[in-house]
């Protein structure tokens, strides 16, 4: 018989959110839930599911997940100090019990990944269409395998579908965690770009109008417009980069994390630029009221 060791289990299960990235999501959905607390009335809240809701749900599922665990090693350690027939069959139920809520827990993990990445309006449709279709096709899997389980399974054919599910998080569900978190980060950071450019728009065509009523001359604002059409072009090149380097979390011969940090210093190195652009547009508008 296969030995019950805490290492294979626990370990499967309780890695699912506790490596650092995953610890970044929890921090900038407090700073989403906060927002949505503030501006959406109880009732819509109620009545919506949107991200506040999907985020809950994961909560209230790793609460319940995290005591069937419990019971789940318990009832083992009992069973492996004395090893009776009425406590293997109570460590079997305790063990599918857990199993069932695993998968659950994935499916709810995912499902708010899905919904965070629904509303960044930094996304364009594909971008969402993309990521969104794999999740899709990830919760269907689990929301499968979770029915698969048998309440009369023994105890090896419970080995072996848990296996399964270890294999599909190896080989499925941990790229696309990560792919969905640079989705995020990159939603984020391109919402605050795409800001910026509007603000950008608006000063040349305030700009504009001021030359042809006489207010303005062009000069210096022609020469400055091309340091920051460059900063743009630079963004959207860093964008277009870390988007190919996200990919290689699917490729078997990269490294996940290693990508998917490569990807995110890519996108790090943004920061700087859209905080020179940033005062580059303050002094454009400090410059234009100046003259007016």
């Amino acid at each position: 018989m296969r030995e019950w060791s805490s290492s294979g289990l626990q370990n499967r299960v309780h890695g699912f959110d506790s490596h650092p990235d995953l610890q970044k999501m929890k921090k900038s959905v407090l700073a989403v839930l906060i927002f949505i607390l503030l501006v959406f009335a109880p009732i819509a809240r109620a009545q919506e599911f949107n991200f506040d809701k999907s985020y809950s749900d994961y909560l209230y599922s790793r609460s319940v997940y995290d005591k069937a665990f419990s019971d789940y090693t318990k009832a083992r350690d009992f069973y492996l100090s004395n090893q009776t027939l009425t406590l293997k069959e109570d460590a079997r139920k305790k063990i599918l019990a857990m199993l069932r809520e695993r998968d659950q827990l994935f499916i709810v993990y995912l499902t708010a990944l899905r919904m965070k990445i629904f509303e960044i309006d930094g996304l364009t449709g594909d971008d969402k269409n993309g990521i969104l279709g794999k999740i899709d096709g990830e919760v269907s899997w689990y929301k499968g395998h979770k029915e698969n389980y048998r309440d009369g399974d023994p105890l090896e054919d419970l080995f072996n579908k848990s296996d399964e599910g270890k294999s599909r998080y190896s080989t499925h569900t941990l790229p696309l965690i990560y792919d969905s978190l640079f989705s995020v980060t990159y939603g984020e950071e391109k919402t605050i770009r795409l800001e910026q450019e509007n603000i950008y728009s608006t000063l040349k065509s305030v700009l504009d109008e001021n030359i042809k009523s006489g207010a303005l001359t062009i000069d210096p604002f022609t020469r400055w417009f091309s340091d920051i059409d460059l900063i743009i072009k630079n963004l959207i090149q860093n964008d277009d980069l870390a988007k190919t380097q996200i990919q290689k979390v699917y490729s078997q011969s990269f490294s996940i994390v290693s990508s998917y940090n490569t990807s995110l210093s890519t996108l790090a190195s943004s920061l700087t630029l859209l905080g020179q652009l940033n005062q580059f547009l303050i002094e454009v508008l400090t410059s234009i009221r100046n003259q007016i």
